[in-house]
């Protein structure tokens, strides 16, 4: 049986070149791109995605929840924050998830036991189980981490388990640089290029830190201030908590994007965070 590779498309450049590497390797009739659109990337995200779909022939299947990620803040009454990623999770892995596990699994009931082997009952004396999908085909998922992140790696494949979590890129101990794509005539996301470490949510992130937020502020200060409208109006009506936050001294504070530009960004104090970018890895099965 011919295996079948999936391939986690974010449309950053890590994606792309595990992408490419499938490819070259099984051939571009045996890999599938999934990407899980947030409704909120950046313009230039879709060209990055068209161009390297066309470049790479090879069959693309678009996500979708139908809502962005202050969609779910307010469905849900909470925003995210670098602990408790709730946009990630609805967004982006459990549509994928969702998506792998219908198309390639079978459900499976698996009984729950006690450390000495004996089953859990019910309070009626039944045993206790719990569901879940099994590969009924040959199957592997590629995720676009290179070498610089294997822990990552090795943390999904455990957590995964059966299901095989790969990438060639770590395997192969290979590094990917930004304008990895420009060798093959395809110009990298526009995000990259504003000092942005990835391309997703249009630059924005709840797992950011404070430097990615300077970069915003100064790169794209309409998009800064759209989301601060949003965050201040979720937080008039629900008492959202913040989720950036600055540690000094063992001692940390919380911020709202408003007050971060009204303390820090407008009276041009916040290089003191310029190296704080915090991270992203939304896809990353969990």
């Amino acid at each position: 049986m011919t295996t079948k590779h999936i391939v986690s498309y974010s449309g950053g450049m890590g994606s792309f070149a595990e992408a490419k590497e499938c490819v070259d390797r099984y051939g571009k009739e045996n890999v599938t791109l999934l990407f899980a659109d947030t409704l909120m990337e950046d313009i230039d995200l879709y060209r990055f995605l068209n161009e390297t779909v066309e470049f790479l022939g090879c069959e693309l299947e678009v996500l979708s929840h139908g809502k962005d990620v202050w969609g779910v803040f307010e469905d849900t009454k909470f925003v995210g924050n670098s602990r408790v990623d709730i946009c990630s999770r609805v967004l982006k892995r459990d549509i994928i998830n969702n998506y792998i596990t219908t198309k390639y699994g079978v459900k499976e009931r698996v009984y729950i036991t006690k450390d000495d082997g004996s089953p859990v009952l019910t309070k009626t004396g039944r045993k206790q189980y719990r569901s879940r999908f099994l590969p009924k085909e040959d199957v592997e998922i590629h995720l676009g981490i290179d070498a610089t992140e294997g822990h990552r790696l090795t943390a999904v494949q455990e957590r995964m388990a059966p299901w095989k979590y790969v990438s060639t890129l770590v395997e192969d101990g290979i590094f990917v640089y930004k304008n990895f794509s420009e060798q093959f005539g395809i110009k990298k996301p526009r995000l990259y290029d504003l000092g942005f470490s990835h391309n997703n949510c249009g630059g924005f992130c709840v797992k950011a830190g404070l430097g990615h937020f300077k970069i915003l502020y100064e790169m794209l200060p309409d998009r800064y201030k759209e989301h601060e409208e949003k965050e201040e109006r979720l937080r008039r009506i629900y008492g959202t908590k913040p989720f950036l936050k600055k540690t000094k001294k063992g001692e940390t504070e919380y911020l709202y994007l408003k007050d971060y530009r009204e303390k820090y960004l407008e009276k041009g104090d916040a290089g003191q965070f310029e190296f704080d970018y915090g991270g992203c890895g939304c896809a990353l099965p969990s």
